[in-house]
């Protein structure tokens, strides 16, 4: 639900894996900017985009998973401003199109 954008002193751990959800991420998810760990949206049917809100996500430092949902488009050039990022950035098992975005090539703390 869209309401999950107003938990903004939220840290880490929205945890909302193998519940087979439906639609679209919501955009109001990149609200979540104190978010450092733990986003975890595998194993659902989201589809169509990946919302570029999530790029404002800067805090987020591991856990930032999106695997096997139904999402297609492109990885949003956004991602890339999650310089902070150095472990489990999972988008894969998706319908995404087009090349990977440089921009993910800020990631320079990525190690795994």
């Amino acid at each position: 639900p869209t309401q999950l954008g107003q938990l903004v002193r939220m840290s880490s751990g929205l945890y909302t894996s193998w519940n087979s959800l439906t639609s679209m991420i919501p955009t109001q998810l990149g609200q979540l900017v104190q978010m450092s760990s733990g986003f975890d949206l595998r194993f659902n049917l989201f589809s169509l985009a990946i919302p570029t809100q999530l790029g404002q996500l800067d805090s987020m430092s591991s856990g930032f998973r999106l695997v096997q949902n139904l999402l297609s488009t492109t990885i949003p050039t956004q991602l890339g401003l999650l310089v902070q990022m150095h472990s489990k950035l999972n988008l894969y098992s998706n319908k995404l199109s087009s090349a990977i975005p440089t921009e993910l090539g800020q990631l320079v703390q990525m190690s795994t």
